[in-house]
């Protein structure tokens, strides 16, 4: 119980802390509990924690060297591992608090029900037997019969009798009672009063009827709500409406009605009111309750149905135009403008009003149809972006990138062709839109574009676009600049060969599209299985698979008034062909016994020579 104290016996040890605590205590809830420590020094101050966090020091004292810790009351919450450190020197003691168990109070005694007066009830009870030991209420529950939830209604302190009356419950039933006795050790068994009682609520306005104005054709709805939650009855032009149906007709295809009801609130729906059911009014009755109010009808302003927002739309010359505006009145005016001016019906712009649609058409559109469009009506406007813009032109050739090579002073045209006569495009050179002037020609020509670069220059080499529309054709120019055809070989070239041995005849050109004449003695080859002549790219060969004693001789790369010479000399070894080859250089090279076996090892020293 409380105020009882439970002191602990201490162990005497050698260090700076002499007796320290036990190693557990126990106590009961509600008891008060201290700890005590001595200490080898007096005056010294001693930390006191428990669960590592550290106590309030108003339950801590010290005298000399004693140290204490006094908890008042001890509950649950105090339980757990309480510490004095002093130093690095500490005692533990585990405190555990023992619950001591209460009995609840018993129930009431003697309940009873009592239907005096009209709309009330009386119950009575006694205390139990015997009464608590501990302060303890009455709590008094209600129960609506046919539902299974019970719903306090009172708490009360002394024993006797109290009177509930109708305001008491939220609606109209029949209702059962029950009281419990509640202590800080519990609660009682229910004692049901026997019976049941009849119970209405008086109920009171809380929000009333207000009147109503809508719209021809609209919904109105009047609502209010009570107190509590009981049931009414609606009434139209003093004419009592229908309750056992929630929907009904005043009279056969007159106006249609419905009644609703949440909670506290009730609600009267007519559908659809009409010009002639403007003026009506609307009653409401229940017990304490009477409340009206009037309907007026007023005349709908016209508002866009369709379409809400900005409409844009982009057509192709010589489609059908369509713009469709959709009002929220049937057969109501309403103007066209373009671009802020009223238009004008014609051949090429039709007006059209069927119903609530009103439309725009153009039979077909042109470039200069484009604008902005407006249907406007009584402040209230639809607008509609329209794009006419031509068909999207498309590039025939060139499919793929062209590339264009040319030396100084010759003419170079780009050529482009597009699928329609009168398609614009534009020509650009590295990024830069091309002008006409004295260096650069446009033309046009039926779907044919060209771009002519009468006498080229280095400079006017670069990357070269057609635009059309959304498509591109592109060229690349390169214009060298040369002094001669030949770049390569530079000088008089003598090739010494084996009979059978494969030779190759090398001539370089400073331009990959130039043509060369090929000599023998100053007689032009003919191709054979003997004798091939090869391009690629600005490399040109003359190839001789296996040479003959006959291949010997001057052979000459002729390009305009230019040529390489190439002097062959084929022998049956090269043991002869060391006397008699005019090459200095190769001639030295072939006498040396080291060189003719390195020659089988590295065959490029052969073909330095002109062999393979």
């Amino acid at each position: 119980m409380r105020g009882r104290v439970r002191t602990v016996a201490n162990v005497t040890v050698k260090g700076p802390i002499l007796k320290r605590l036990p190693r557990k205590l126990d106590v009961l809830e509600g008891e008060n509990a201290v700890l005590l420590v001595e200490t080898l020094e007096a005056g010294v101050e001693g930390r006191w924690s428990r669960d590592g966090e550290e106590l309030p020091v108003i339950c801590q004292s010290s005298s000399g060297h004693m140290h204490a810790l006094v908890l008042p009351g001890v509950t649950r919450e105090d339980a757990g591992e309480v510490t004095f450190s002093l130093g690095n020197s500490r005692t533990t003691t585990l405190l555990r608090v023992k619950c001591v168990k209460h009995s609840p109070p018993g129930p009431p005694v003697s309940a009873e029900m009592f239907k005096g007066h009209k709309n009330t009830v009386l119950l009575t009870w006694k205390p139990p037997d015997p009464a608590p030991e501990t302060p303890f209420i009455y709590r008094l529950e209600r129960q609506e019969v046919g539902s299974e939830d019970w719903i306090q209604c009172f708490s009360i302190e002394k024993a006797g009798a109290v009177e509930v009356p109708g305001d008491c419950v939220p609606s109209e039933g029949d209702y059962r009672f029950r009281i419990c006795t509640v202590s800080g050790h519990g609660r009682s068994p229910h004692v049901v009063f026997h019976g049941s009682a009849h119970l209405v609520p008086t109920a009171h306005l809380v929000a009333g009827l207000e009147d109503v104005q809508v719209y021809n054709g609209e919904d109105a709805v009047f609502s209010l709500d009570l107190s509590t939650i009981i049931q009414g009855t609606w009434f139209l032009n003093g004419e009592e409406l229908k309750s056992n149906e929630p929907e009904g007709q005043v009279e056969p295809g007159a106006l249609r009605y419905r009644m609703e009801q949440k909670g506290l609130q009730h609600r009267l729906i007519l559908h659809a009111v009409k010009h002639q059911d403007s003026g009506a009014l609307v009653g409401f009755s229940c017990p304490g309750v009477q409340d009206s109010a009037a309907l007026t009808i007023q005349e709908s302003p016209v508002h866009i149905l369709s379409p809400q927002d900005k409409v844009s739309l982009t057509f192709t010359t010589s489609d059908r135009v369509v713009l469709t505006c959709e009002l929220s009145r049937v057969d109501f005016p309403a103007t066209w403008y373009k671009d802020g001016q009223k238009v004008e019906e014609s051949e090429l712009l039709v007006v059209k009003m069927d119903g609530r649609k009103h439309r725009l058409i153009l039979p077909e559109a042109k470039v200069q149809d484009s604008g902005e469009f407006e249907c406007r009506t009584e402040g209230v406007s639809a607008f509609f972006g329209v794009t006419v813009q031509d068909p999207p032109v498309h590039i025939v050739e060139p499919r793929e990138h062209v590339f264009v090579h040319a030396i100084t002073s010759e003419c170079v045209m780009l050529a482009c062709e597009v699928d329609r006569e009168d398609a614009p495009v534009c020509w650009y050179k590295d990024g830069q839109e091309v002008e006409e002037s004295d260096f650069v020609v446009l033309e046009n020509e039926g779907p044919h574009r060209r771009l002519v670069l009468p006498a080229t220059q280095p400079s006017d080499g670069g990357e070269f676009q057609c635009v059309a529309g959304d498509e591109r054709a592109y060229f690349t120019v390169t214009i060298t600049d040369v002094s001669s055809w030949i770049v390569y070989p530079s000088g008089k070239v003598y090739v010494a060969a084996v009979r059978l041995e494969r030779v190759v005849l090398t001539c370089e050109l400073c331009r990959p599209w130039a043509e060369v004449r090929w000599t023998k003695n100053g007689e032009e080859v003919v191709e054979s299985p003997a004798l091939l002549l090869q391009k690629e790219d600005t490399v040109r060969r003359l190839v001789l698979p296996s040479v003959q004693l006959e291949d010997s001789g001057e052979y000459l790369c002729e390009i305009d008034d230019e040529s390489a010479s190439f002097t062959l000399t084929v022998t049956e070894s090269y043991q002869s062909q060391d006397s008699s080859n005019n090459n200095p250089e190769l001639c030295v090279l072939l006498k040396k016994p080291k060189t003719r076996r390195l020659w089988s090892r590295f065959p490029q020293w052969r073909r330095t020579a002109g062999t393979e």
